[in-house]
């Protein structure tokens, strides 16, 4: 008897220890509705956002209240809006919602790409920003935004063309820092390998991207790609440079990466999807080293990333290497960041 409570002892003991790897995963709301951005508000309000892709939804922008999706700023405003792609909050708590203007990729629309400010004490957009010519084409796809609030400067990856794009938001001007000749933001694999679904053979350039804490250095990566880049923010913001010279001072951070969405970065730690196992992989800085975390479940696609209070981690699914038929409800969840 004593030997087999001592064995007994011993494979909990084991069995606790591979618990200690696993992190909780909390369920923060569901949608029938495909989103892809998550932001969150010094107040902890939280905003979510829905493409004009495949699965038609009543919102573009909404704020999740008490987990149940409101149209926001309000259902009015939807219309101001064509196909947002992403919602972010800035270090001065200000919502950003980026619309690319190619609803289904069908071309950019006439008017062209928008970025709006609103202001989360009216619950209004303070502000509307248009992109100057040659910032985009056609065919642009503006994914994602970080944006620098000391110096007023907006960073956007086009996942379409492949490039970077910086915007002065004290001037308005925009320029394409990084053009498509610049290998760093175009698709380096020719699939995406999903555990669950297989062979995701759709090529998307440069699409995650996330600030150092200082702003002075740009993270950045292609979804159909394995390498993780980062660039100074200062070379970017210089319109002396052409696309080559500044493409000249591009690093490669992590040349063995996972192919992913969007960035976060908490604590010197820079958490993004890891696609084809279905996971969220977390690469830190110091030891340029990253892993997949054990939530023990499969993540559909985890997209878009932002930091919340208490050193939470939020994102969203978007299920995209899924068939509609074989869908669930799309989720935000949230973690512990180290």
């Amino acid at each position: 008897m004593k030997k087999t409570i001592l064995n007994l002892a011993a494979a909990c003991t084991i069995a606790c220890s591979a618990c200690t790897d696993k992190k909780d995963l909390i369920l923060v709301a569901e949608s029938n509705y495909q989103w892809t951005g998550v932001a969150v508000s010094q107040e902890e309000r939280i905003f979510v956002n829905y493409p004009a892709w495949d699965v038609p939804s009543p919102f573009q922008v909404a704020e999740l209240i008490d987990g149940k999706e409101v149209a926001y700023p309000s259902q009015e405003a939807q219309k101001l809006f064509s196909c947002v792609q992403s919602v972010v909050i800035d270090a001065k708590n200000r919502l950003w919602v980026l619309d690319p203007a190619n609803p289904q990729f069908g071309g950019v629309v006439p008017e062209g790409p928008k970025l709006f400010r609103i202001n989360l004490q009216t619950n209004e957009i303070e502000k509307t920003y248009s992109f100057t010519e040659g910032s985009y084409s056609r065919t642009s796809y503006l994914n994602d935004v970080r944006v620098d609030t000391n110096r007023e400067i907006a960073y956007i990856t086009d996942s379409e063309d492949g490039g970077l794009v910086v915007l002065d938001l004290t001037s308005g001007k925009s320029w394409l820092a990084l053009d498509s000749t610049c290998p760093a933001v175009r698709a380096n694999l020719d699939a995406v390998d999903f555990k669950s679904t297989g062979r995701w053979e759709v090529l998307v350039h440069s699409d995650g991207l996330e600030l150092s804490k200082d702003n002075s250095v740009l993270y950045f990566t292609s979804l159909t790609a394995d390498i993780l880049y980062e660039i100074p923010t200062a070379v970017l913001r210089d319109t002396t440079l052409t696309s080559p010279e500044r493409c000249g001072q591009v690093v490669v951070l992590n040349a063995k990466n996972v192919p992913t969405d969007g960035l976060v970065l908490h604590n010197n730690i820079l958490y993004m999807a890891d696609l084809p196992a279905e996971g969220v992989w977390a690469f830190d800085l110091a030891t340029k080293q990253g892993k997949t975390l054990n939530f023990g479940k499969t993540i559909r696609w985890a997209d878009s990333f932002a930091r919340g209070g208490d050193d939470y981690i939020y994102f969203t699914t978007s299920q995209i290497n899924y068939p509609i038929e074989k869908r669930v409800k799309y989720e935000v969840f949230k973690f512990k960041g180290k």
